[in-house]
């Protein structure tokens, strides 16, 4: 029994932290895991072709998108990890498969469901919705290549909804779990998820044996469990949702401003020691020479802001000190805002 199959026994709802590209690093994971407890996390999504190619710094970089929240310190509760990986090379994904099984995670997702041009647009991520054949040679050889369970993360169709048919595809191959993101590649992250979709997709993966989860325009357990009753899914992953809120899954009411200043320095903290490099440099009114440089966040920190922003909403003096977060190069430079609002 793989994993997906022990939850899916022991729980009537499966809930986890979908993959957002650029959003779900593991310092993300981390704080989910830690204060939330979701059943399973996934990572951002990893080309199998940058892992096949990439060498030296560009390959460390890439591996540390699949570094594991566990990783970062002991966890009292640890959720299962799956690694998420795109591309339309079966043989590049059975390499992929072999890497991640050897880093210790507990599934392999493929994507195929991302919209972005730059991936649909070579066949991969959704547009493998267009290509049944290829997206079921993959599944095959990723499954042949590991002991690990393999799951798909799609979408219900790419200019219409095609769920039904899609599902039956899919199935074909036997996927130890699918999660059905509720619009199509045209609508991007626009309009609404389609859960009447996802409704009739759980009913044919359903007739063969499977599970599947339900993603999107999901906030709450409450919104979770409210959809798991009405549409028959399995469980959700829930996305957008759990930006700026690492307890999204453990409860509903509505943080403090003291939870999220907290857990935004937390945060900004953890990131730092993983992903920002320090590096010596001149200051602008000296010139490059022999003593006088110091010490200088390199442009790492950045991608950490958007996360800050999320966290600072909900209390009188957001706007102000979200404009001051976005400012911000350092976990120091947010503690000392911090202690300004406070």
């Amino acid at each position: 029994m793989n994993f997906w199959d022990k939850l899916f026994s022991e729980k009537k709802m499966v809930l986890g932290l979908s993959p957002m590209d650029g959003v779900t690093d593991v310092a993300m994971r981390y704080m989910t895991a830690k204060y939330s407890k979701p059943d399973v996390l996934l990572t951002e999504f990893v080309s199998v072709d940058a892992l096949h190619y990439a060498q030296g710094e560009r390959r460390e970089r890439l591996l540390r998108t699949f570094m594991r929240a566990q990783d970062v310190a002991p966890l009292q509760n640890k959720p299962y990890e799956i690694a998420q990986v795109f591309g339309s090379t079966p043989e590049l994904f059975a390499e992929a498969a072999v890497i991640i099984e050897k880093l210790g995670f507990d599934g392999i997702d493929i994507n195929m469901g991302c919209p972005a041009h730059k991936v649909e647009e070579n066949g991969s991520g959704a547009g493998l919705i267009r290509t049944p054949e290829l997206a079921q040679e993959i599944i095959r050889v990723v499954k042949a290549s590991t002991k690990l369970p393999v799951s798909v993360k799609t979408r219900i169709g790419v200019n219409s909804d095609v769920a039904e048919w899609w599902m039956e595809q899919l199935m074909a191959e036997k996927p130890a779990n699918i999660t059905l993101h509720g619009r199509t590649l045209r609508q991007l992250y626009q309009g609404s998820a389609d859960w009447e979709a996802i409704g009739r997709a759980a009913s044919v993966v359903h007739k063969h044996g499977g599970h599947i989860l339900g993603n999107g325009d999901v906030d709450s357990i409450d919104q979770a469990q409210a959809k798991v009753e009405q549409y028959r899914v399995d469980g959700v992953l829930i996305g957008r949702g759990a930006e700026g809120n690492p307890g999204v899954f453990l409860t509903n009411q509505e943080l403090t401003k003291e939870q999220r200043f907290e857990w935004m320095l937390e945060h900004a903290r953890i990131y730092e020691k993983i992903f920002v490099e320090t590096g010596r440099v001149a200051p602008s009114s000296l010139p490059a020479q022999a003593g006088a440089t110091r010490e200088q966040p390199s442009k790492s920190f950045m991608p950490m802001r958007k996360h800050l922003a999320w966290y600072c909403k909900g209390f009188e003096g957001a706007v102000e000190m979200r404009t001051k977060l976005m400012m911000t190069n350092s976990a120091s430079d947010v503690e000392a805002i911090v202690s300004e609002i406070n």
